[in-house]
């Protein structure tokens, strides 16, 4: 089959997490490859020895229904037939899958991990993270293909996660129009940026994702996987700490540019509610994790900090010198072995 046919295949495939397709999708184009199913449901294979880069993907779909879709391609976009009932093309993250699977099959070195229900609160990663750290020892870099466009390069999901030195080491490898962004918001890399001190991710060519609009750019993507195929790991420059917390310049003043919200206000959002708005969040992850963060001035560490001690931490809120060395700048923290 032609790299076109294999990757329209792949996006006839809707895969909510844990459904029926989602276990169809994996045994027919990664259990082929020899990967491996964790306690978790993450799927892994390493090649090479000793990998210091992570590649990452997520096997999960947004579809509202699992199954088989069909879909239609215009000469540059892959996306679905005018008549289609599919709640979405699936390109976040299948876009990803293929540039990995192709990666394998080129015996480029690497710890390249196939998440589980990232759509759904990146549980396999988190899982990882949190329940089983070594399974990371020696990964300098994760690398996920999940964002959308066709020019970033991340160096900030929320927080920093990635160094400036970092992500142009990665550009130098790529199409000359990738550039440094600071405006991710989360996907399953985000997960382990106290473990490993380069934590990113890769514009794959997909946009409108979650929507039945979402479109992928063929040629992009394409010419993504060409680059990929003779990627050189020895010539990234690590220099991020992951065991420094970032400072509050670096958490709550990334620059990013204004985005269309995903609720036009706050009364638009409570039009929404039914009978929990757990049932939303579950739902609709992304949007959520959206609306607070850009309507509502929530940062990640905020909430973060919520979760944990059931109260808003006050020092970031209360004194605003708190923090601050003598001369006016800020002292780094490092976080707690």
């Amino acid at each position: 089959m032609t790299d076109f046919e294999i990757i329209s295949l792949m996006h006839t495939y809707c895969r909510p997490a844990n459904s029926p397709a989602e276990t169809r999708f994996i045994d027919r184009f990664l259990k082929p490859l020899g990967v491996i199913k964790d306690q978790f449901g993450n799927h892994f294979i390493k090649i090479g020895n000793d990998p210091i880069v992570l590649w990452s993907s997520h096997t999960d779909t947004v579809h509202t229904r699992d199954g088989i879709q069909e879909i239609d391609f215009d000469g540059t976009y892959l996306k679905l037939p005018a008549e289609s009932k599919s709640s979405c093309l699936g390109a976040d993250c299948t876009a990803g899958i293929w540039v990995m699977t192709e990666m394998i099959k080129a015996k480029v070195p690497g710890l390249y991990v196939f998440h589980c229900a990232e759509e759904i609160g990146c549980v396999g990663s988190r899982a990882i993270a949190e329940q089983n750290p070594k399974f990371l020892d020696g990964i300098k870099a994760a690398v996920a293909f999940d964002r959308f466009g066709v020019g970033s390069v991340i160096t900030h999901q929320g927080t920093r996660t990635a160094s400036d030195a970092f992500g142009e080491s990665m550009m130098a490898q790529l199409p000359k129009r990738f550039k440094l962004d600071p405006t991710g918001l989360v996907t399953d890399t985000k997960q382990y940026r106290e473990i490993v001190p380069e934590c990113t991710n890769i514009s794959v060519g997909y946009f409108d994702h979650h929507k039945p609009t979402e479109r992928l750019d063929v040629a992009h993507l394409i010419e993504l996987r060409n680059h990929m195929v003779q990627f050189d790991a020895s010539k990234l420059v690590i220099e991020r700490d992951p065991t420094i917390v970032p400072l509050r310049s670096e958490r709550m003043s990334a620059p990013a540019p204004r985005r269309r919200p995903a609720f036009s206000s706050l009364a638009a959002f409570r039009s929404l509610l039914a009978t929990d708005i757990a049932d939303l969040v579950w739902t609709y992850p992304r949007l959520v994790a959206q609306f607070l963060e850009e309507e509502m001035g929530v940062s990640f560490d905020e909430l973060e900090h919520y979760i944990q001690h059931g109260e808003m931490p006050g020092s970031l809120f209360d004194d605003e010198d708190e923090d601050e060395d003598e001369d006016g700048g800020e002292e780094p923290v490092r976080r707690r072995a």
